[in-house]
């Protein structure tokens, strides 16, 4: 049976009967009753919209000052991951909130990846993390022979929706060309994702460029032909956002 988590009871049940508490950044997701998704890569989730998520696991709750650090993410399996009884938390991203039990008070900051899971990963499928964060794990695969090659019809592969945000959060939401910073949640959709050579399956780091929308729109004439036409109201919204400043 397939709950929808995102609603009412049945979030509710959900959490309840196996003892997990989710926290997703984004909206229309599916479980299954049984378990979280896992393939040989690691944990995922999949999306109604948007294809699939890669996840990273920690413990709400921790003891940061007893151990010295904050806690880490559990991207591959691993001592921590094979009890999911424990109440753990899922994420999206590497900037992520704990419950500090020493400091009593919840805590923000950018996890690191659990170094067994971490170990395992560059053992068993050369992937290179960097610095060995979230982010880097999701764009690390598009740079490994684990690349995603499944598509959708506009030609973005299934997981776009995240990469484009990984390499984002990486930048911190800032335009590399113009400078203009997201301060606000809600200012974080005027900053794009652009594609160096317009490929859109070349996902390397190398090739991709935060830019906010006026820069992404000016690129060449394709682009200024494109937000003329479909992400004109979009534009417009930030340089009325914008002149307000």
């Amino acid at each position: 049976m397939i709950y929808d988590f995102t609603k009412g009871k049945s979030a509710l049940y959900f959490s309840t009967l196996i003892n997990v508490n989710y926290d997703f950044d984004f909206d229309e997701f599916i479980l299954s009753q049984e378990e979280l998704a896992y393939d040989e890569i690691g944990f995922f989730q999949k999306s109604q919209k948007n294809g699939f998520l890669r996840l990273g696991i920690f413990l709400p709750e921790f003891n940061d000052l007893s151990y010295g650090v904050n806690p880490v993410l559990h991207i591959y399996n691993c001592d921590t991951t094979d009890d999911l009884s424990r109440k753990m938390k899922v994420t999206t991203s590497s900037q992520n909130t704990f419950f500090s039990r020493d400091s009593r008070k919840n805590i923000s900051a950018n996890l690191k990846i659990c170094k067994k899971c971490t170990r395992n990963l560059r053992k068993q499928f050369n992937i290179k993390l960097g610095l060995n964060n979230f982010n880097d794990f999701v764009l690390a695969l598009e740079e490994s022979d684990k690349k995603q090659l499944i598509t959708e019809f506009n030609g973005y592969i299934i997981n776009w929706r995240q990469v484009s945000y990984c390499y984002r959060e990486t930048k911190n939401f800032t335009c590399e060309k113009c400078g203009y910073k997201a301060k606000e949640l809600n200012e974080q959709k005027f900053l794009h994702t652009h594609h160096v050579d317009k490929i859109k399956t070349n996902n390397k780091r190398n090739n991709l460029q935060c830019l906010c929308i006026k820069c992404h729109s000016e690129v060449d004439d394709f682009h200024r032909a494109k937000f003329s036409f479909e992400g004109l109201f979009e534009l417009e919204e930030f340089l009325r956002h914008t002149s307000k400043k």
